[in-house]
């Protein structure tokens, strides 16, 4: 195993040709010379190590979680990372590559102690690696269910963006779309679906399909919120069809799920059923099975099957818990709650839901909740409460209104 403090000081890519190849096949670069020199130019490479995690980084860009794992495998087995040995740009690089790559493979536990060893080093000088930085925080925070900062890192690499001489058109549309999905969350329509747009015209012209329909469902998300249902469904409809052409059924049962809410925001709860059955039947990966059952349990307390709605929320509740999803368990518990006409549910959104979702930035959720305290209020004859929490879901809608 080689020391890391070697590789950056004895083992620098000289002049000749055979090195070069030799460095270019071990980072997973074999574009060509040409394309080669134009990059690490703009990157600023200064060793073989940070050749590999541009390498690895670039592979998260494009969702290549074998070729990452590779690359990722190689790093550790060849470098031994001397923490007190190493450049603090060197080590930024790595931790903020490392923490990229947790993300790509979904290893949830890994997040936060990354995190915080990021946060120990200043922001670099290189303007590369402070892009990739800000890039993947934006990231992390949006995964870790704080929009906030996600929204204000994201920003920052958008702005670096505009000043660097290179950036693979790959690398844009990731950004393009991490900030829809951001943007999504907090509620800012307009900017969700400039950037999904964005994304979109890029994967497809590099033939992303995969992130081409979840784009499409970023889209239909957004034109659903704002009641333009035709739209929507034509975006689902599309992310459907590209989930059938490559069997994803990931992709056919997401498309599914949301062309249930449609049904759902057009009160026709049957076929709004029908859908979110249907998506559950096609889910592999339970995580994302809380969707459909959370709008099962909306569904059929719409309808006064308060019974049926119970057992689904039970079933969510349990999978959320196993799964330590977070806003999930807030969902489930407030609604058997709402269901049971629990005196628990006054105290639970006012202490444990409200402040969560303020605290993340998630406006949508803020004020679903702020108006199910009011319809409590009402319920219960507290007339003046009620009027207040009205009067805060009236003003939150404003806010998000140009005149």
């Amino acid at each position: 195993m080689r020391n890391i403090y070697n590789n950056i000081m004895d083992l620098r890519p000289d002049n000749s040709s055979f090195h070069f190849s030799r460095i270019a096949d071990t980072a997973g670069l074999t574009e060509g010379y040409g394309n080669h020199s134009r990059l690490n130019s703009a990157r600023r490479i200064s060793c073989p190590l940070e050749e590999l995690l541009y390498s690895i980084y670039d592979f998260t860009v494009k969702q290549d979680k074998k070729a990452a794992k590779e690359k990722f495998t190689y790093l550790n087995d060849e470098f031994s990372l001397v923490k007190d040995k190493i450049p603090q740009e060197t080590l930024l690089l790595y931790l903020v590559v490392k923490l990229k790559y947790f993300i790509l493979i979904n290893d949830k536990k890994l997040y936060i102690p990354t995190f915080e060893q990021i946060n120990e080093l200043p922001t670099s000088l290189n303007l590369s690696i402070e892009y990739i930085q800000y890039k993947t925080l934006g990231i992390f925070y949006y995964r870790t269910d704080n929009f906030v900062e996600s929204t204000l890192a994201l920003a920052h690499a958008l702005n670096l963006l505009k000043e660097l001489p290179f950036i693979s058109e790959e690398d844009k549309a990731e950004l393009y779309y991490q900030t829809a999905l951001t943007k999504l969350k907090t509620s800012d329509t307009f900017d969700s679906i400039h950037y999904a747009e964005a994304a979109l015209t890029i994967y497809q012209g590099l033939y992303y399909n995969k992130r081409s329909a979840e784009c499409h469902i970023i889209l239909g998300i957004n034109y659903n919120f704002s009641k333009r249902f035709d739209l929507a469904e034509n975006h689902y409809v599309s992310a459907k069809n590209i989930g059938e052409s490559i069997q994803d059924r990931y992709l056919e049962s997401m498309a599914l799920n949301n062309l249930g809410k449609i049904k759902s925001n057009l009160k026709e709860s049957e076929e709004a059923i029908f859908y979110y059955l249907e998506s559950l039947k096609l889910r592999k990966d339970e995580e994302r099975s809380v969707f459909s059952i959370l709008g099962l349990v909306e569904e059929y307390y719409f309808l006064d099957q308060k019974e049926f709605s119970k057992e689904w929320a039970e079933q969510g509740l349990c999978l959320a818990k196993r799964l330590c999803l977070k806003e999930y368990i807030l969902h489930f518990t407030a609604h058997l709650y709402l269901i049971e006409e629990s005196d628990k549910l006054e105290d639970y959104v006012l202490n444990q839901v409200l402040p969560y979702f303020k605290r993340a930035g998630n406006e949508r959720y803020t004020n679903k909740y702020t108006e199910m305290l009011a319809h409590y209020y009402y319920d219960n004859n507290q007339y003046k409460l009620a009027s207040d929490f009205y009067n805060d879901c009236l003003q939150n809608i404003k806010a998000k209104l140009a005149y």
